[in-house]
């Protein structure tokens, strides 16, 4: 008995093994079925700016929320909490960046960059295996936890020439539970530099979400600007 006692605690003192990883096709087919049930998320987020030339990286953290309008199509607003508090909404026409600390809502036209914007909304959540592979080169890596949560690591080389000139590579951590992303590493042009958002505590297809939360709630006298002009 005493034997099978220390087998036992053994056993379970082990550390959790990630699962073996489907193949590349199944991974691919997974986000298919997981894109067209997709309607809308809500997530905390953790991102992280790091600058390689000064070893320096900044650290936002907040809530995201993502509700899809039509087929490649999604809204989404970021509200930062820590340290800063400020907010970001993107939706198929404009972006917009609001910093309650100067009372001021910076306005961008993202149709101007057309391709970038739906390369963005692709790397998104919801987005579908099959327009992945249509728009980058896709490897599959060894399967890794993020957040306790087993996911499949895809690297991304995006075939756009224009793409190439913002984001020569991404990493996207995609979760083997639900097939959505949970960690996205986008690679700056300049060497070292780079973007990684992790995505924890997801709750999937509210039927309780409220549009009205993708909504920039600003008071009057706001200053609205717009940099491109």
């Amino acid at each position: 008995m005493r034997t099978f006692l220390i087998a036992a605690l053994s056993f379970a003192l082990l550390p959790a093994q990630t699962p073996e990883a489907p193949s590349l096709e199944s991974v691919l087919a997974k986000m298919d079925a997981a894109s067209a049930a997709f309607r809308n998320l809500t997530a905390h987020i953790r991102s992280v700016k790091y600058t390689a030339i000064v070893n320096d990286q900044t650290v936002d953290e907040g809530t995201i929320w993502v509700m899809r309008v039509k087929p490649r199509v999604s809204r989404m607003l970021i509200e930062f909490t820590s340290p800063d508090k400020y907010y970001v909404s993107v939706t198929e026409k404009k972006a917009e960046i609001y910093r309650p600390k100067i009372a001021t809502i910076e306005e961008y036209d993202v149709t101007k960059y057309a391709t970038l914007r739906d390369q963005f909304w692709l790397l998104s959540f919801g987005t579908s295996g099959r327009d992945l592979a249509a728009n980058y080169q896709v490897r599959m890596e060894k399967p890794e936890s993020v957040e306790g949560q087993p996911a499949v690591k895809l690297e991304l080389i995006p075939k756009s020439a224009e793409l190439l000139q913002h984001v020569p590579r991404i990493e996207m951590w995609v979760s083997m539970v639900d097939w959505q992303p949970v960690q996205q590493k986008f690679y700056d042009v300049t060497p070292g530099d780079y973007r990684l958002s992790t995505y924890t505590n997801i709750k999937l297809n509210d039927p309780k979400f409220q549009t009205s939360r993708l909504e920039i709630h600003a008071p009057r006298g706001v200053k609205r600007i717009q940099p491109q002009k």
